[in-house]
């Protein structure tokens, strides 16, 4: 297969560089391009024929090279080399780097739905999730802290030891967190009123590994509103502790499949996968429009990644 290598050389470790990536497909029989997502020439590569495009990286690597593909018919294959991976989990991507691309020849192809926001300042699409309250507000935090950089050489941690970080850190924040009103008409129901979050989602997990849609489907055309209100304080404490302790638990929020959300949105923090909505200063209150793009993606899951 012709195959166009799409790598973060900043995500995983020193067994998953560019070289040892490239000896791998080689030695798979694969004819590759390697192109690395930090550097000029990202959209210029996405647009050169090929069989599969291969994203090597975390969540933000997936999502940026899949909304180059949208609508483009050509398939996307993952090797998860961040640390939630929520979206290459979700897509199947559970096996080693090594195990998937060993197995990309014998690949199935399968679609994913994604979702769409339109607003006053343009068009967002995402794929794990939307939202606003706490998760929203810990991503700003987490932009602000990446935007000064790090002076200190941060401790080495494991991905499990990662996730129960953030997971600390978000439950820290839930202690004294208040909450905000929102007005949000979900499938032309008015469900407005104050939230601690609201969150979108078209996967199971959202931000540290949390799982908070067991029961969403990436093909069905359809994504799932979870939410928080205040009486719900309690629980959310629960979950986030369990998520600390390593620990797998069903989601005790309440969730409703939908087909379109409306947002009238008066500045507080929203996001879209990892990033953040930008409101039009202009104004006092944008109209944020989220919808589901059905089947806007294919996806190839190699044989060794299909769960049976």
């Amino acid at each position: 297969m012709r195959i166009t290598l799409m790598h973060n050389p900043k995500a995983g470790d020193a067994r998953h560089g560019k070289d040892q990536l490239m000896a791998a497909l080689a030695e798979a029989g694969h004819d590759a391009i390697y192109q690395s997502t930090k550097e000029r020439g990202f959209k210029k590569a996405l647009k050169q024929p090929t069989d599969l495009v291969l994203a090597a990286g975390g969540d933000g690597t997936v999502g940026k090279v899949a909304t180059r593909l949208i609508d483009s018919g050509v398939p996307l294959s993952v090797l998860p080399l961040g640390t939630a991976n929520n979206l290459a989990r979700t897509l199947g991507f559970i096996a080693s780097p090594e195990e998937i691309v060993a197995n990309l020849e014998n690949g199935t192809k399968r679609v994913f739905d994604v979702g769409l926001a339109i607003g006053p300042c343009g068009k967002e699409y995402f794929f794990e999730a939307g939202g606003g309250g706490l998760l929203a507000d810990y991503i700003r935090q987490a932009h602000k802290k990446g935007k000064k950089g790090k002076k200190k050489k941060a401790e080495k941690l494991s991905k499990e030891q990662e996730m129960a970080r953030h997971a600390a850190l978000l439950r820290r924040m839930l202690d004294d967190y208040c909450v905000r009103p929102w007005k949000i008409e979900i499938d032309g129901k008015d469900i407005s009123g104050k939230y601690i979050l609201w969150e979108a989602m078209n996967i199971r997990s959202v931000g540290p590994a949390l799982h908070l849609a067991p029961s969403a489907a990436t093909k069905d055309g359809r994504f799932d509103f979870v939410c928080a209100r205040p009486t719900d304080r309690a629980l959310l404490k629960e979950h986030l502790d369990a998520s600390v302790a390593g620990e797998k638990c069903k989601s005790p929020l309440p969730a409703q499949r939908f087909r379109k959300l409306r947002i009238t949105w008066k500045g507080s923090t929203i996001h879209f996968d990892d990033k953040l909505w930008q409101k039009d200063k202009k104004k006092s209150s944008d109209e944020i429009r989220i919808s589901v793009k059905p089947a806007a993606l294919i996806i190839l899951q190699p044989a060794a990644a299909i769960k049976k």
